[in-house]
């Protein structure tokens, strides 16, 4: 199926100039996903005279984007493994198998089979002259598993300021580095970002990452929401 770009692209810029949220909906990161989440940054960002900050938005959107979409492939996977991914053994046999096969191709393959499973990853781009948000929600519910390892890795990636060194530390954890983790928070701290807007919500249903990208320094931002697993710094607890 052939998209025609420029018109695509048209589209976003009367959208930007009417305020509107962007909303994409991505089975895989693809490349024209990756194409409209760039041209949909470089028009809110060039609106707003922003346009330093492309690429850390950009980056971090990209990695999010990857996790959600890794989350909803996984449950397929495990479907189709005959194991159930909220018990214990299950899982941790299940994702050394997983880990194993998942590279980029079969990412492509599985994006298919989680459309027709109705699993999607949706990214919004919310903003205004204040602040830019970055939500990315796959509709999958994160096991008590994975809320533990996320609080883990959480905690963990809050001890380090240089990535080559998570990296060197951590390469062989049993379900990846985190590296997408370890990559924003780097990224949101070089860029002088508070880290507690960085939060994920978790829901029945769905899993949401969110970002607040600050567009005007004195922005406060989204504080104390239910449901939210904050990054484990004191000044930032629930």
């Amino acid at each position: 199926m052939q998209f025609d770009l420029q018109k695509i692209e048209e589209s976003l810029y009367k959208v930007v100039k009417s305020g509107k949220t962007i909303r994409l909906i991505s089975y895989a990161m693809s490349s024209y996903v990756e194409k409209v989440m760039d041209k949909s940054l470089n028009i809110i960002l060039d609106e707003f005279h922003k346009p330093d900050l492309k690429t850390i938005i950009y980056t971090c959107t990209k990695e999010l984007v990857i996790n959600g979409t890794k989350a909803n492939i996984k449950r397929i996977f495990f479907e189709e493994q005959g194991l159930d991914i909220n018990k214990e053994k299950d899982y941790a046999k299940g994702i050394a198998l997983y880990k194993d096969m998942m590279k980029e191709e079969i990412t492509l393959e599985y994006g298919k089979k989680a459309k027709l499973c109705g699993l999607f990853v949706k990214i919004s781009f919310i903003y205004n002259k204040d602040v830019l948000k970055v939500e990315v929600l796959n509709n999958t519910h994160i096991t008590e598993q994975e809320e533990k390892r996320l609080r883990e890795k959480f905690a963990l990636v809050m001890q380090y300021t240089d990535l080559l060194q998570y990296y060197m530390d951590h390469a062989d954890d049993t379900e990846g580095a985190g590296m997408g983790l370890a990559l924003i928070m780097t990224l949101l701290l070089a860029q002088g970002i508070d880290p507690g807007f960085f939060r994920v919500g978790i829901s029945k249903n769905e899993t949401i990452a969110r970002i607040e990208f600050p567009l005007n320094p004195e922005y406060v931002g989204d504080r104390y929401k239910d449901h939210i697993i904050r990054i484990p710094i004191e000044t930032h607890s629930l």
